[in-house]
């Protein structure tokens, strides 16, 4: 009898982000730890040339760029499996990680997943998800951090069912290409939507602090993303003026992004062309289970 391919659960996309040994090192812990129904598919903006011949276990794709957010996007069209997984450069998968975030797609309201990114000890870092304060918006937390308010994914380390990044790339243009925008916006049409962002805190990826994107606390960032906020979720309250101000000098935002959040207006209207509200379906008219094919063993592939 023929044997016939495995159709894969998930598709990993690992993007090439300015550092070909990190890639490298985090494309071999897939490889490691892969099962025999995962796609793998490798982004880069051109500059690669597979010196170890891994074409016929990975599918190599060209970008645009090397902005993370166009290594997304132009790897997204390669995918085939109902769940995506972003495993951003220098990042290390570990044994059976995939099957503990994919659990969680059995509950038909959870649209993205967040993995929790340790360090080589073992310690939980930042970067595994965001969350709202009063002073800064899309505060990144530890996995093992409650959430307050609203959270959402980072896109350089996520698991989310592939119609709805389909629906986010859609309404999300590809002149907002800062990740951190992006992330933002993307948790925030979820949210409109009805869908949840769930937290895998037995998902663990070996990340080191260094690698996440660039998030510096400045007028700009709070501007863009206070507009971000009152485009999408137009009714949800606004933090008050003093816990704003408590927050700016005590948490982690600044003066600058605090009165960057009070001016939004001056982005609104670039936002406003960027987001297109109407792209995501919501989860009333999409929720359901997930039916992935049967998990497959673990194929072990010894270190180069």
């Amino acid at each position: 009898m023929p044997k016939f391919p495995r159709p894969p659960r998930v598709s990993i996309v690992i993007p090439l982000q300015r550092d070909e040994k990190l890639f490298e090192e985090t494309l071999l812990s897939v490889l490691e730890n892969q099962t025999d129904d995962c796609q793998i598919v490798a982004v880069h903006n051109g500059t690669y040339t597979d010196p170890f011949e891994l074409s016929d276990e990975v599918h190599f794709v060209t970008a645009r760029s090397s902005n993370l957010t166009d290594l997304v996007r132009d790897a997204f069209d390669a995918t085939s499996a109902p769940i995506i997984h972003v495993l951003g450069t220098g990042m290390k998968a570990r044994a059976e990680w995939t099957d503990r975030a994919l659990d969680h797609f059995d509950a038909p309201h959870v649209g993205a997943v967040t993995p929790a990114l340790v360090d080589d000890t073992g310690r939980s870092v930042d970067g595994a998800h965001w969350s709202d304060s009063d002073g800064r918006f899309c505060q990144s937390l530890p996995a093992d951090a409650p959430p307050e308010g609203f959270a959402g994914f980072f896109i350089n380390a996520f698991f989310i069912r592939r119609h709805l990044l389909g629906n986010l790339l859609d309404a999300v243009a590809p002149a907002m290409s800062d990740p951190i925008a992006v992330s933002y916006a993307m948790g925030c049409l979820l949210r409109r939507a009805g869908w949840e962002t769930a937290s895998a805190v037995d998902c663990c990826i070996e990340a080191d602090g260094a690698l996440m994107p660039t998030d510096e606390s400045d007028l700009a960032r709070g501007q863009v993303l206070g507009a971000i906020r009152h485009r999408v979720l137009p009714n949800e309250p606004a933090p008050g003026m003093v816990a704003m101000l408590r927050q700016a000098l005590l948490g982690g935002g600044s003066l600058g992004e605090m009165i960057g959040m009070l001016r939004y207006r001056n982005s609104l209207s670039a936002v406003r062309r960027a987001i297109d509200l109407d792209c995501v379906a919501s989860v009333d008219q999409i929720a359901g289970v997930i039916n992935l094919p049967t998990a497959a063993p673990h194929l072990g592939r010894e270190a180069a």
